[in-house]
């Protein structure tokens, strides 16, 4: 297990270390302190590469939703490989708002927050999506906000979704996925 998430904290904390053992190099010429600046800067370095090789469930879940989002929008069939045949609901549901609605290409998906419980074999992925929507029967109905917890498990090698959840998009409370407005 990896102790953050993203690199920049120990990084920085090389950095600056860095930094100071440079200047006690300026100050007294010892050939220890550059060599200390030289080995955190190396180490920096180091920790960038073994961060970028480090891929966690909760990272590559993130990344298969970016996908699910980006097949939704394309109205690609693949975007049904994503659900679990444990869950049919969420094909057919799914499938029901692929037929209803259209996703223009200002798609933005932010505020990515992941839990990983079970092992590693569950991870619940919480963010959020604005993008501008026609809606069939409606039309054309502006840019709309959007905020999912969609719960993955893992099926032998893939993950797949067992459950969506869709919240109002200020407040904790549980809308349904195929909802027309957020009250």
């Amino acid at each position: 297990m990896w102790f953050t998430e993203d690199p920049w904290p120990p990084m920085v904390l090389l950095g600056v270390g860095a930094m100071l053992f440079l200047a006690w190099w300026l100050s007294s010429k010892r050939v220890l302190h550059l060599g200390l600046a030289i080995a955190a800067l190396l180490l920096a370095g180091g920790v960038y590469v073994l961060e970028q090789a480090i891929v966690t469930p909760a990272e590559v879940v993130e990344g298969l939703v970016v996908q699910l989002c980006d097949e939704f929008q394309r109205k690609d069939p693949l975007t049904l490989t994503h659900f679990s045949a444990q869950a049919p609901e969420l094909t057919a549901m799914c499938l029901a708002a692929m037929s209803l609605v259209e996703v223009d290409n200002d798609l933005r998906l932010t505020d990515f927050q992941s839990t990983v419980t079970n092992d590693g074999s569950r991870v619940v992925c919480h963010f959020r999506a604005n993008a501008t929507i026609s809606v069939a029967g409606y039309g054309k109905v502006g840019r709309q906000p959007a905020r999912f917890e969609l719960t993955w498990i893992k099926e032998g090698d893939t993950w797949k979704i067992t459950k969506i959840r869709r919240l109002h998009p200020l407040k904790d409370e549980e809308l349904g996925v195929l909802d027309h407005t957020a009250h």
